[in-house]
């Protein structure tokens, strides 16, 4: 008895130092953004920015402090999901930082939506460590729609996001 109470202990406390640490996102790190809308952080933005896609719309304030970047903005849903669906069911928002070949160095979730009406905007604000390597920044995003009507029910999985597997050039 006294043998599995250690083992038991010893498991926990093994769970416990090693679930609490920060989980480190490498799954895009290396991935091409070469055919994304990409934004320089070599020149400073003062005024509100604009990032589009097909089905969402991005409107940020974007200021760089030497390895300090503090994005903040809303995000909205463009013209084309609304002619077909009514909601989004999960969308999570993502910004890609890059280095001068448009390779992903680091990225996280900026903004996150959960069963939301595509009237309705998300809004976000992180400030951002990053390594010298970084020179500009996109966005991307993975999500479903959804329409709620109950004699036409659809749904759509969308995406756009760098490419994992593209060569070096």
């Amino acid at each position: 008895m006294g043998k599995n109470k250690l083992v038991f202990v010893s498991i926990i406390m093994l769970v416990a130092l090693f679930g609490c640490q920060p989980a480190t996102l490498t799954y895009y790190k290396g991935a091409n953004a070469e055919d994304m809308d990409v934004v320089s952080l070599t020149a400073s933005q003062k005024e509100v920015q604009n990032w589009q896609d097909l089905y969402v719309t991005v409107d940020y304030n974007l200021e760089k402090n030497g390895d300090q970047v503090d994005i903040d903005g809303v995000l909205t849903f463009s013209h084309s999901p609304k002619v077909n669906y009514t909601r989004v069911r999960d969308l999570k928002l993502k910004l890609f930082f890059l280095n001068k070949d448009l390779r992903v160095v680091d990225y996280l979730d900026i903004a996150r939506t959960l069963s939301t009406d595509l009237e309705d905007e998300t809004r976000f604000s992180k400030s951002i460590r990053i390594s010298p390597d970084v020179i500009a920044l996109t966005f991307g995003y993975e999500g479903s729609f959804y329409d709620s009507d109950p004699e036409h029910p659809s749904s759509d999985m969308v995406w756009k996001l760098p490419k994992r597997n593209a060569q070096s050039k």
